[in-house]
């Protein structure tokens, strides 16, 4: 027989049993979820195209970025980049509510016009511009203006997120390069507080989503060098391809990429001097300007030798000096060795300048602070390339042979100090490490 006593903690464990399965977190997250999608549904049917909405997915992308942060557990590094999130978020706020940022006329007014446009035309099943290299990110704000209406907040919400994610992937890489978490630490601090790239970051221009790819895909690059995964040269590969077709400057760093696959086994950590590395080098070069040519090399010529002739490059160099910022307006090559003495000065102009006798107006002044930054970003990426250098030559060359391209390159395509403001801080993330 069962006694009332043992009937009693019977039917006691039932009901706890069944507490326990009433109680389960699932069925309450199910339902929040519900909710949310319900809110998103309401938000989009009834709110398109308006402030209100804009807000809305702001809020909604803010509670996601601090949910993700809050999982970091390393303090210092999560509140570095929640300060980063939120001065960006601060400063796309202002642009769109107070006053325009300097540099969001122009250039940004036209992507953002292009962007609507095609939106348009989608929605009314128009024809939509023809748009290649920079203009991509028309299309990219297209597809955001024909899910949510023409809102800027949202595309510059995207260009905040990217801006934010473009600090931790410095953490990531800096920590990789340098083992160092103090070293990785200031390198995120001065990522997350440089004044351009927060501007860019907050604007409807490209430079964002250029950074982002950018350094992702050299992350990539610096972990196949530590481990030597297929995937990872894959990924550096492929990651850059939509910096490069933004801006087709970026797609010479794959030369760098090709040349440390092809010559330099990471597993046996030593150079050969051919490999089957090699020739899966060369097949990839070969499948990506069949496949993806005309998409990253929209601003080189079709006749790649042109870019170690003079006239052409004299032709370049003499367009892009244009307006009261321009330099080094009557220099132009006229042989291949006035080429290799000009590049050195070329990339002192296009880093330091304006220089003091060129401030003439208070935006030089702006422009003239951004110069200084990166005199002390130089003097503290020297320092961090000789710990490198006692540390592992490898990645010492590796880091010098990508800055070394990427100055070369834009130092020739550019003669004009407003747009190598805009130009240089798609690589100081890098000067940072």
């Amino acid at each position: 027989m069962i006694s009332s006593g043992d009937a009693g903690m019977k039917e006691s464990g039932n009901i706890a049993k069944g507490s326990k399965r009433y109680s389960s977190p699932y069925p309450v997250a199910y339902f929040m979820i519900v909710c949310l999608i319900s809110l998103v549904i309401g938000a989009l049917s009834t709110a398109r195209g308006t402030d209100l909405l804009g807000l809305f997915i702001v809020l909604l992308g803010s509670a996601a970025i601090v949910l993700l942060v809050s999982s970091i557990k390393d303090a210092r590094l999560r509140n570095l980049i929640l300060l980063a999130f939120l001065l960006r978020l601060g400063l796309a706020l202002f642009h769109a509510y107070v006053m325009p940022l300097p540099d969001s006329g122009a250039d940004a007014l036209t992507f953002e016009r292009l962007g609507w446009e095609t939106a348009d035309a989608w929605l009314r099943k128009g024809e939509a511009p023809q748009l290649s290299g920079a203009y991509l990110y028309s299309a990219w704000i297209g597809m955001l203006y024909f899910l949510f209406g023409r809102i800027p907040l949202i595309a510059q919400f995207t260009n905040v997120l990217l801006g934010t994610f473009i600090v931790y992937y410095t953490w990531k890489l800096a920590f990789l390069i340098t083992d160092s978490r103090r070293a990785a630490l200031i390198s995120t601090l001065l990522t997350a507080v440089f004044p351009t790239l927060n501007l860019y970051s907050a604007i409807t221009m490209r430079e964002s989503s250029i950074i982002f790819f950018t350094v992702v895909s050299v992350y990539c690059f610096f972990l196949w060098l530590e481990k030597g995964k297929l995937s990872q040269m894959v990924g550096a590969v492929v990651l850059l391809l939509p910096a490069s077709a933004l801006h087709g400057g970026m797609v010479f760093i794959e030369i760098v990429y090709v040349f440390f696959f092809s010559f330099y086994h990471p597993k046996k950590k030593r150079w050969v001097a051919f490999s089957l590395n090699s020739l899966i080098a060369m097949l990839l070069v070969v499948f990506i300007m069949v496949a993806f040519g005309d998409l990253i090399t929209n601003k080189l010529p079709q006749d790649m030798s042109m870019l170690f002739s003079p006239d052409y490059l004299g032709e370049i160099t003499t367009r892009a000096a244009r307006d009261r910022a321009a330099y080094l307006s009557g220099l132009a090559p006229t042989s291949l060795l006035s080429m290799l003495l000009q590049t050195p000065l070329r990339m002192i102009y296009f880093f330091y300048t304006p220089f003091v006798w060129m401030v003439s107006t208070p935006a030089d002044i702006v422009a003239l602070f951004d110069a200084l930054l990166y005199v002390f970003l130089s003097i503290y990426a020297v320092k961090g390339l000789a710990y490198v250098w006692r540390k592992d030559k490898l990645l010492f060359w590796a880091i010098i042979s990508i800055l070394l391209v990427f100055l070369v390159v834009f130092a020739w395509g550019t003669s004009n100090y407003g747009t190598a403001i805009r130009h240089r801080q798609k690589i100081v993330w890098f000067l940072t490490i």
